[in-house]
């Protein structure tokens, strides 16, 4: 076994499954620093003895910490200058992708609570950050991480000392991806803010932008077509959710992968639905793949209709549609839950293989199924 080339041991751990990584380490002792590696890549520090079980994992093991890549931290319920935080984090020289969640009810800098967050945004290997749910974050920082990673997920996050941001936005940095989550609080400035005009250089290479809310502000709609203009040359996959048809948009000639995001409540009007569809990607003349994500949000009461007796839409606009871009491919129905209700999933795929003929039999429809709330961490992208 020893004779093994490491790249072979490594490609073999790879198809392991994670249920089985601890007892294949212990089969043979080639195959422990590649088990290690996997097991240990992906850490969560969900709560105080996530911390201290880590704390101590690493204080016995210490090589350990140089196999963490991704790393979730929620510091809701963690103390200020937490000791055990500061320990782990000095260890993580190797870390790639970090998600901090807090408590967006806080009306404080929860960052600032424990400056070792903050200082450790200057790890060189650091290429993606995620933030959810804090309170009083500084502009600058935010411009900052702009400017300093490939990707970033801002989720919930409430902005302060936007006067004082003297962060150099004059020229695009590394960010590639990013992503822009709302709440149904009107006064969250995140929009707004990332699609100031000063921070529109950072985002003029961007290839993934994902703009969601309950329903992307119609009173910024210009600010959105400016930077999907600066941006039309790179942009690659654009995820939005809407209410109404947008403005007229850029010509996106890179775009190739759309997500469209309806409430049901929109799609059962067919003439909205098909007009926000048809003007949204009108201006996407090379669209390979579309993904049509329905929020199939619950209804009150235990004896709720089922899902195609209570929303009876008429599909054959949207079948001709679909069967009328010339380069889409793929097609992906998905409907997106917010609980788990798989016979809802079953009758959902019925209901479209019956009322989109054309688009299925022209092998363009594929379905799935996605719990809506995604963690910070699982938005951003591995490949």
């Amino acid at each position: 076994m020893s004779q093994l080339p490491q790249e072979l041991i490594d490609a073999i751990i790879e198809d392991v499954p994670e249920s089985s990584l601890k007892a294949c380490s212990l089969t043979a002792t080639a195959f422990v620093i590649s088990s290690q590696r996997r097991l240990f890549r992906w850490m969560s520090l969900s709560n105080i003895p996530s911390y201290e079980r880590t704390a101590i994992l690493l204080a016995v093991s210490p090589h350990l910490a140089k196999y963490f890549r991704f790393l979730a931290a929620d510091i809701k319920l963690i103390p200020p200058e937490y000791l055990l935080l500061k320990l782990i984090l000095a260890q993580l020289t190797e870390l790639e992708r970090l998600s901090i969640v807090g408590d967006v009810m806080f009306r404080w800098n929860q960052l600032a609570r424990n400056p070792c967050l903050i200082e450790v945004l200057s790890l060189p290997t650091l290429t993606g950050f995620a933030i959810q749910d804090l309170g009083d974050v500084p502009s600058a920082l935010l411009s900052r991480a702009l400017a300093s990673f490939e990707q970033v997920v801002l989720s919930r996050v409430n902005i302060v000392d936007e006067a004082q941001d003297t962060e150099d936005c004059s020229s695009p940095g590394n960010l590639w991806h990013l992503v822009i989550l709302l709440d149904h609080d009107e006064m969250n400035p995140i929009t707004s803010w990332a699609l100031d005009p000063k921070r529109l250089q950072l985002l003029r290479q961007i290839k993934r932008l994902s703009l969601m809310s309950p329903a992307f502000p119609e009173l910024l709609f210009p600010r959105l077509v400016g930077l999907l203009s600066a941006s039309s040359s790179t942009l690659q996959h654009l995820e939005i959710e809407l209410t109404a048809p947008p403005p007229p948009l850029p010509a996106l000639p890179a775009l190739t992968a759309l997500d469209l995001i309806l409430d049901v409540e929109v799609a059962k009007n067919p003439a909205r639905f098909n007009s926000i569809l048809s003007d949204t990607v009108a201006s996407m003349p090379h669209l390979e793949v579309l993904t049509l994500a329905l929020l199939d949000r619950p209804l009150n009461g235990p004896a709720r209709p089922q899902w195609t007796s209570h929303r009876p839409w008429q599909w054959a606009d949207l079948d001709s549609t679909l069967t009328d871009m010339p380069h889409l491919r793929e097609a992906n129905l998905s409907l997106r839950n917010f609980g788990s209700e798989p016979q809802r999933y079953a009758v959902f795929v019925q209901f479209m293989q019956a009322h989109l003929p054309r688009a299925f039999d022209a092998g363009l429809i594929k379905f799935s199924s996605r719990f809506c709330f995604l963690h910070p961490m699982d938005r951003l992208v591995y490949d």
